[in-house]
């Protein structure tokens, strides 16, 4: 099983933090997380469309609806298109799927929160063959719900020697969006996701009052339309495996080996680092060489091999107690765990 990993350059995605006080360091990779949902192997392109907008004859009361719960008119019909617009660079920047926009002149849903009757079979089909696509995924609905709190805080500040207390007041906006999916598989005619999601981010502002505070907000249209991005790409997170950096923990103090290991790592020069610590781990103070070990389950995951690692981190937790690499191996294994499920949902006919 090839384990999917990529590693990132040393300026842009390798983010080495240096911790000089402290025995360890951190790196970053980037790793393939797999989606929450296993789409078949058969679907590789798919149309996005937006059918959540009301059909005119529906139109109008939607506009009252806003007008009277104060929401800005139309607001949620620029935030559905950014969160199609979400969804279709996720896909694409993403190894699984190519995704094409579809246009939506002549899809209407409710314009609320309530799916509406599932999409004929015949017009998926004419959608697929317009776009040359296997499945097509509709954002069935979508809603926003805005809110703002107010807040305030004393601040510690010094001026000429001495301390005082500064009152600052802060406004946060939050966004939740409701959005409402179907994909449609058109190869084996059958709906493969049906499901609404909340989605939500906050926007803060601070100032000397609370009106500078609000000053520094987005407004809201704006608001709404970052929110419905956002939701598009979760729900592309959401069925396809994604890249997504996470960090790792390795050893620096302890011996002069580990300093200059730790100058490869910075250049990504797994190779050299990797050979130190195999020296390393061969010392007669326990503590280098068990540090040494849960390293070498670093470079190992780095070039892809998680089941060396899982055991050079277990040889350093067993033989010389590193907590470290305890909490490493959960991680490891998880990774193990989402390789199964990568392989299923990577995998071509």
């Amino acid at each position: 099983m090839k384990t999917l990993l990529k590693l990132a350059p040393p300026v842009t995605l390798l983010l080495t933090i240096f911790l000089f006080s402290c025995k360890v360091s951190q790196t970053s990779m980037e790793v393939l997380k797999p989606a929450d949902i296993n789409v078949p192997q058969h679907i590789k392109k798919v149309a996005v469309a937006n059918r959540s907008l009301p059909a005119k004859g529906d139109k109008l009361a939607n506009i009252l609806e806003g007008l009277i719960s104060g929401e800005q008119i139309f607001a949620d019909r620029e935030g559905s298109n950014h969160c199609i617009n979400g969804l279709v660079e996720n896909l694409n920047s993403a190894p699984r799927f190519v995704a094409v926009m579809a246009s939506s002149n002549t899809l209407f849903g409710t314009g609320t929160r309530e799916f509406a009757p599932a999409l004929s079979w015949a017009s998926v089909d004419s959608i697929c063959k317009a776009y040359g696509v296997d499945a097509v995924i509709l954002l069935e609905t979508f809603d926003s719900n805005t809110n703002i709190r107010e807040s305030s805080k004393d601040v510690k500040k010094s001026r000429d020697g001495k301390e005082y207390y500064e009152k600052v007041f802060m406004a946060e906006l939050c966004i939740d969006v409701n959005s409402g999916w179907r994909i449609y598989d058109n190869i084996q005619k059958r709906i493969i996701d049906q499901n609404d999601y909340l989605d939500g981010k906050c926007f803060r502002g601070e100032g000397p009052n609370i009106s500078a505070a609000k000053n520094k907000l987005p407004v809201k249209r704006q608001a709404i339309n970052q929110t419905g991005y956002f939701s598009g790409q979760q729900y592309g997170l959401r069925i396809s495996p994604n890249w997504i950096t996470v960090q790792r923990t390795y050893f620096v103090k302890g011996h002069d080996g580990f300093k200059e290991a730790r100058k490869h790592v910075k250049f990504n020069n797994w190779d050299a680092a990797e050979q130190i610590w195999m020296n390393l781990s061969k010392d007669p103070d326990p503590v280098v060489a068990g540090r040494a070990l849960h390293n070498m389950a670093l470079a190992a995951e780095m070039k892809g091999d998680l089941d060396k690692a899982i055991q050079f981190a277990s040889r350093a937790s067993k033989e010389y107690h590193i907590k470290e690499s305890r909490t490493y191996i959960a991680v490891l294994e998880r990774r193990k765990a989402d390789e199964y499920r990568l392989d299923e949902q990577m995998k071509t006919d």
